[in-house]
């Protein structure tokens, strides 16, 4: 891994070719599928309550205080903090690589579409609002995904982005056993400073930059990684009693600053 000395982001290194990517992306990958069955159940319903609260919360609510209009969610997976803002109001359209998740994104209400922003024809100025949550860090080229947004945005529209925080306590502490790293599908790492940096390249104005916490989920599974070496307890259903360690994570990351997340808000220039 390659570290600025100057804005203190990352870079993957050795950096995987394009054609091997789509192997770490199986369409059992977390974000593509949902549990069938009783267990499916308990998962939507939990995901509704854990969108709902989150759009009612900063960055997210950014959006929610808008007169909604059209919206483009990149990385939009199976499709749940679309499906959150289609309550609100939003026209919501989205863009997954994987044909899975875009097919689920669909049944909730999400106009979905497979691929990615570079190979989805999308008009120039057609949208009010874009949100990228867990997705920047993922792409080969972020300043020039970033300019593609810029050019998709109508002027004034807002873009919404949420990353790991390769500027936290936790990647400090943990170095490379930090989860959220998620090598090789995370190419790029971003401090708050990088990320500012690239918006601004974009030709986008950020409006806040800041880091927030997680669920915990974040630390528990570095520990993991540090004392285990694996995932002994995973995202799957017992994971949820991980919820139960939100307040610790958040009261640990008052004391030391710097949480696992980073949320930035900008703007396309009105002119």
């Amino acid at each position: 891994m390659a570290v600025c000395s100057s804005c203190g982001g990352g870079w993957t290194l050795p950096r995987a070719d394009e054609s091997e990517l789509g192997a770490f992306y199986p369409d059992t990958y977390g974000a593509y599928v949902l549990e069938q069955g009783f267990l499916g159940s308990v998962q939507r319903v939990g995901q509704r309550v854990l969108m709902d609260f989150a759009v009612s919360r900063p960055p997210l609510d950014t959006l929610t205080k808008r007169p909604p209009g059209t919206l483009l969610d990149v990385g939009c997976g199976r499709g749940d903090l679309g499906a959150a803002l289609v309550r609100h109001g939003w026209r919501v359209s989205g863009i997954d690589p994987s044909p899975v998740a875009c097919e689920l994104a669909r049944s909730r209400g999400v106009d979905a579409r497979t691929g990615t922003l570079g190979s989805v024809p999308l008009g120039p100025e057609s949208f009010d609002a874009v949100v990228m949550t867990h997705a920047l860090e993922h792409v080969a080229e972020p300043r020039v995904d970033l300019a593609r947004i810029r050019d998709l945005l109508r002027p004034g529209g807002v873009v919404v982005i949420s990353v790991p925080n390769f500027g936290s306590w936790q990647r400090r502490r943990y170095g490379t056993d930090w989860f959220p790293l998620e090598l090789p599908r995370h190419r790029t790492h971003f401090t708050a400073t990088s990320l500012a940096t690239a918006l601004k390249g974009a030709g986008l104005e950020p409006v806040s930059v800041r880091s927030g916490s997680d669920n915990g989920f974040a630390l528990l599974a570095s520990l993991q990684y540090r004392h285990a070496g694996r995932l002994v307890v995973t995202r799957g259903p017992v994971a949820w009693a991980m919820y139960a360690f939100s307040p610790v994570n958040r009261m640990l990351d008052r004391a030391r600053g710097h949480g696992a997340l980073l949320h930035a808000v900008a703007r396309r220039p009105a002119t």
